[in-house]
């Protein structure tokens, strides 16, 4: 028997045979998750009425900004991490390049905006699922992300389309409805990879798919993106970047100057574009555009670092 530290960085025991469960300490962010979760499902639950949709337009934005944006910050040092910059040329042909994928994003929206949401929710999809069973097949984290975004038209079909009608105009019905006959079937899959999670020594993991899954079905869509995307998704990932750097200052520093320069970005296209008929629709376009652009470039980061740590523990081993 050995102890090692799982992808959680929670120090687990388990032995070297297949199969054999290991019990670790469950992550700081599925109380934040959990608690926030089942007070939303409770108030929604018993008959609490939604927000006004510019007030969750609002909130959904400040909340993104001041502690979803973040997660995504340490970008830069994952990519030192993984060896593509070294200095300040490569830092900024980094940066440079970066920049380039969600310019590339944002442009391909304005041209093809439904399929753009598609292949969005797709890549996001896949993103989120990650969030599970690490240690299972791809497919079943893929399925649990595909549920996590198709569970809310299941429930609140109407209000998804005019969500994703705000995004790409003319394709919101089409695509909320595929998601409605989709969402049953990733539901079921959600729930296996919650018994499987348990399974393996991780009942934290079927505990946030439990209530992933309630809260995207109870509550109203954006108050369950909000909670589920800043108290659980980048709750996590700023947890185990900060574990992975380890660098003090340098790392804050690193998370505070790359949230604030999109937050910048974002203001002046808000200011820009104040003229419109609507402000709620234009921070829901800002808010969700914007992230299908910084999500490409942070996805690629994501995957070539499990590549560069898969290699590095075979090494090592």
């Amino acid at each position: 028997m050995s102890g090692r530290e799982n992808g959680d960085g929670a120090v687990s025991m388990s032995t070297t045979r297949r199969g054999t469960v290991g019990r670790s300490a469950a992550p700081i962010e599925t109380y934040l998750f959990s608690t926030i979760a089942l007070v939303a499902i409770v108030a929604f639950a018993v008959g609490g009425a939604a927000p006004p949709l510019a007030a969750q337009a609002v909130v959904l934005a400040a909340l993104v900004a001041i502690l979803g944006l973040p997660h995504g910050a340490l970008d830069p040092l994952i990519a030192r991490r993984i060896g593509l910059w070294h200095g300040p040329v490569s830092f900024a042909l980094f940066n440079f390049g970066y920049l380039g994928a969600v310019v590339v994003v944002v442009v391909l929206w304005m041209f093809a905006p439904g399929l753009s949401l598609v292949v969005f929710l797709t890549v996001s999809a896949v993103h989120f699922g990650g969030d599970w069973n690490a240690d299972r097949a791809l497919w079943l984290r893929v399925v649990a992300g595909i549920a996590l975004l198709c569970l809310p038209s299941l429930a609140h079909q109407d209000e998804v389309a005019s969500l994703y009608n705000t995004l790409a105009l003319g394709a919101g019905s089409a695509i909320a409805g595929a998601q409605l006959w989709i969402a049953p079937f990733a539901l079921a899959g959600m729930l296996v990879g919650a018994v499987l999670a348990a399974s393996s020594g991780r009942p934290w993991e079927s505990v946030e798919l439990t209530l992933a899954a309630a809260l995207a079905l109870i509550a109203p869509p954006l108050v369950f993106f909000a909670i589920y995307f800043c108290a659980l998704h980048s709750a996590r990932h700023l947890r185990k970047g900060f574990a992975a750097e380890n660098r003090g200052r340098l790392t804050i520093g690193i998370a505070v100057l790359y949230t604030i320069v999109p937050i910048l970005a974002a203001v002046g296209v808000l200011f820009a574009a104040s003229r419109g008929p609507s402000l709620d629709a234009t921070l829901l376009q800002i808010v969700f555009i914007g992230l299908a652009g910084l999500t490409v470039p942070h996805m690629i980061l994501v995957a070539l670092d499990a590549k560069h740590s898969t290699r590095t523990s075979s090494v090592l081993v």
